[in-house]
């Protein structure tokens, strides 16, 4: 029975400007085929919030070369639907023990821009990239992250209350 919320990082990297942000396509099954997002994962135990920050971004989009802008105020939360904690439940079960997750948001900017990226990392979570805009991630994104991705991108001042 999940009961609680995995400790997470989430890590929006965006362009000079702050007008573009990139997503990432998925490679696993567990969300479905060709799921975009934000490089994020779960906290190592003692692990930091910052500290997780940077191990993610080495392990899913291959650098650690970035500038870190922001962080938002506060973490986010949410739930893993049923049919995803089935899923987790049956091919890894070491998560299946949450209801969901609580994300801490950051805002960063990769300093030799998309050059850095690679995904050889194993096993590699990502595939491909590409630049959008903030609301077009939400877009993106799975159903049940919406919500939380719209609270983080706003909390990181790309988005305004309620909208793009």
């Amino acid at each position: 029975m999940a009961r609680i919320y995995r400790p997470n990082v989430c890590v929006v990297l965006t362009d000079e400007e702050e007008a573009r942000v990139l997503v990432f396509r998925r490679v696993d099954a567990v969300l479905g085929a060709h799921v975009w997002q934000f490089p994020q994962g779960g906290l190592e135990p003692g692990e930091k919030p910052e500290e997780g920050l940077w191990r993610e971004l080495e392990e899913e989009v291959g650098t650690r070369d970035a500038l870190l802008l922001r962080q938002a105020p506060q973490p986010i939360r949410y739930a893993f639907p049923p049919e995803i904690l089935a899923r987790l439940r049956a091919e890894q079960p070491d998560k299946s023990n949450y209801k969901g997750q609580e994300q801490t948001w950051f805002l960063a900017r990769l300093r030799e821009g998309t050059a850095a990226i690679h995904f050889r990392h194993q096993p590699a979570e990502f595939d491909a990239f590409r630049w959008v805009s903030p609301a077009e991630a939400l877009e993106l994104v799975v159903p049940f992250k919406q919500e939380a991705y719209r609270q983080g991108l706003e909390a990181l001042g790309l988005l305004t209350a309620g909208g793009a």
